[in-house]
């Protein structure tokens, strides 16, 4: 367990060159992609009225080793802009484990907030780390329950015991799992795939949904005539709990 994870880091304000930072998005960035290319460019932009960006977030690994854990898009845009002057920059010294909860907790708090699948992928992704955080740690940090992080960590022994090797996603290290037939699918395992896949359907069309849902119902449900028969129509109506037995599935509005 990483005992000293709930202190508070301290950070030290100074600035460097460029040519003294470096990124490991591996380890340090949890959204789907590095960088999204429209933000750096407005980011470049900006540098024609700014002199410089708030200060990014900097691990100090060693005597000369800086890892940017926060600020990817501010030191792409400060690359493209080719910015010879020292940048501003937060100095933390720490160790591995502490630098990659502060780079996840400031993704969280960012303006773009993290999909349902990249926090997933980010709790999946501590539980394959050295890091050694409990379950209980690596559920704050993420945002995912501990149950699910429960389920991630039999399936990382499990992996680790065939030597399948761990892959990045936590839908993937489910699929290796299924296709392998190194546990039964109970009802436990069937529901983190019925979560793994809602969250993936939230992350892409659940914010238009639910906006629609809001201001004008019938257009979902005429969706979901379109898309979905009949037959998995009334399931859905039974999972949320509004079909009686004797419900005639020609009767229900869409």
């Amino acid at each position: 367990m990483l005992r000293s994870s709930n202190r508070a880091l301290r950070g030290q304000r100074m600035s460097l060159p460029l040519s003294k930072l470096k990124t490991e998005p591996d380890t340090f960035q949890f959204r789907a992609f590095e960088c999204d290319e429209d933000h750096v460019r407005s980011l470049s932009n900006a540098l024609g009225v700014e002199r410089f960006f708030d200060p990014m977030k900097v691990w100090r690994r060693g005597e000369d080793d800086f890892v940017v854990i926060d600020g990817h898009h501010r030191y792409a845009a400060y690359s493209a802009c080719e910015v010879k002057e020292p940048v501003p920059v937060v100095v933390y010294e720490c160790v591995e484990a502490e630098a990659c909860l502060l780079a996840l907790r400031e993704n969280s708090k960012a303006k773009l907030p993290m999909t349902k699948t990249e926090r997933t992928d980010a709790a999946w992704r501590l539980v394959c780390s050295d890091y050694g955080l409990s379950k209980k740690e690596t559920a704050k940090a993420t945002g995912v329950c501990p149950r699910t992080v429960a389920n991630m960590r039999r399936t990382r022994r499990l992996l680790v015991e065939r030597d399948e090797g761990l892959p990045n996603s936590w839908w993937q290290a489910m699929q290796l799992i299924k296709q392998a037939d190194a546990v039964e699918w109970d009802d436990d395992r069937k529901e983190q795939v019925i979560e793994a896949r809602a969250n993936k359907l939230d992350d892409e069309i659940g914010k238009a949904l639910g906006h629609m849902g809001h201001i004008q119902w019938e257009a979902v449900a005429r969706v979901l005539e379109r898309r979905i028969s009949k037959e998995k129509l009334g399931y859905i109506v039974d999972e949320l709990g509004g079909l009686r037995e004797d419900t005639d599935l020609d009767d229900l509005p869409y």
